[in-house]
């Protein structure tokens, strides 16, 4: 008996690992020839069909597929709607979208199609041969898109590991030197000195103190050991308050239902993001006042930056070579290769950056 049960759970759990082809057409014959062709060429995949846009939105965002062929003349929601609000949706803006149409042969209706966010486009009737060659297609830039946002976390996770080192040695070697040159001068028995030592060794006092202090900020900022200790949050509370006190510009700081539901490498890339959110502010924008606020919604992380400063061109993002950017072009692919989306909107009263990221955990 138990071994029954054993076996039906690996069953289950075989076929929840399985990867996923979703069908979203409202003609039923259309998807059952669809079915028999995802049987015969991809046996290791499962087969989801959808006979509306609308279904096929709920299906995507529910069973995350690898890949959606996607019918366009629908009724309610056509193919080019659904197309489009799939690729708005930080869920499901990562999945191969293949747009299989009587339209095909008519060259505006592709453009249509592939500006709405389609990989590619095939006309009907197609042969099976070709349906399964784009298939391989966009699955093999599926896989290649994967193996980037590993590789994305791997570095992450590298960077930040060198930077603690270098942040440790920073506070063990050259931090306790300081400290302890700053002791021996402090112990000098001014009052037996002439005046000249004297001003010269309180001179010498003063400098190892700022370099004590800007060797500890440093360390901070390489590895704030708070990030690691107390959390993401924390971490940017503390950010902030360095930020108003070194920059003087007031900082506000709003979280709301914030769920902790980010894995220790996203949360590093956030942390740092919003750094480089607020140095681009410090340099560029003229603003007496920064507001970020971070809040939980429908499983995902919304963080946003907001100032009252002079505001930026967002076509700097895309263009970096016409006048700086160069961080935000970063931040941009970056937060894209983690299924995350990054909107920048300015006007003359401020700039908006905002960030959403799937919880990840």
């Amino acid at each position: 008996m138990t071994l029954i049960l054993y076996q039906h759970k690996t069953k289950k759990e075989q076929k929840k690992a399985m990867r996923k082809i979703l069908a979203v057409d409202d003609n039923l014959i259309n998807l059952e020839l669809l079915a028999h062709i995802i049987r015969k060429y991809y046996p290791d995949f499962q087969f989801i069909s959808a006979l509306s846009g609308e279904e096929g939105i709920q299906k995507a965002t529910k069973e995350l597929p690898d890949l959606v062929l996607l019918d366009i003349m629908m009724p309610g929601l056509d193919g080019y709607e659904t197309c489009r609000i799939l690729k708005e949706n930080v869920k499901t803006k990562q999945i191969p979208i293949i747009m299989v149409s009587a339209l095909g042969h008519d060259s505006t209706e592709r453009s249509k199609g592939l500006n709405a966010g389609a990989d590619s486009f095939l006309s009907k009737p197609y042969d099976q041969s070709e349906l399964s060659a784009q298939i391989n297609v966009a699955l093999r830039i599926k896989d290649y898109q994967e193996r980037l946002r590993k590789l994305n976390s791997e570095l992450t996770l590298v960077e930040e590991r060198e930077r603690r080192r270098i942040a440790e040695n920073l506070h063990d070697s050259l931090g306790q030197t300081l400290s302890l040159a700053f002791m021996n001068l402090s112990s000098i028995d001014l009052e037996n000195c002439s005046p000249q030592v004297k001003k010269t060794v309180e001179f010498t006092s003063e400098l190892l103190n700022k370099a004590i202090k800007e060797s500890r900020e440093l360390t901070y900022d390489l590895s704030p050991p708070i990030l690691y200790e107390l959390g993401f949050i924390p971490a940017v509370r503390w950010k902030l308050d360095q930020f108003e006190k070194n920059h003087q510009i007031k900082t506000v700081f709003n979280v709301k239902n914030y769920q902790n539901g980010q894995t220790k490498e996203n949360e590093i890339f956030l942390y740092r993001t919003i750094g480089e959110l607020l140095t681009n502010i410090n340099k560029h924008a003229k603003a007496s006042k920064v507001e970020v606020s971070v809040e939980t919604n429908n499983h995902a992380d919304i963080i946003v930056v907001e100032d009252n400063g002079i505001g930026i061109n967002p076509e700097k993002i895309k263009t970096p070579s016409s006048g700086g950017g160069f961080g935000l072009l970063s931040i941009s692919e970056r937060i894209d290769s983690i299924n995350g989306s990054f909107k920048i909107h300015s006007t003359t009263k401020g700039t908006r950056a905002e960030i959403i990221l799937p919880i990840s955990r």
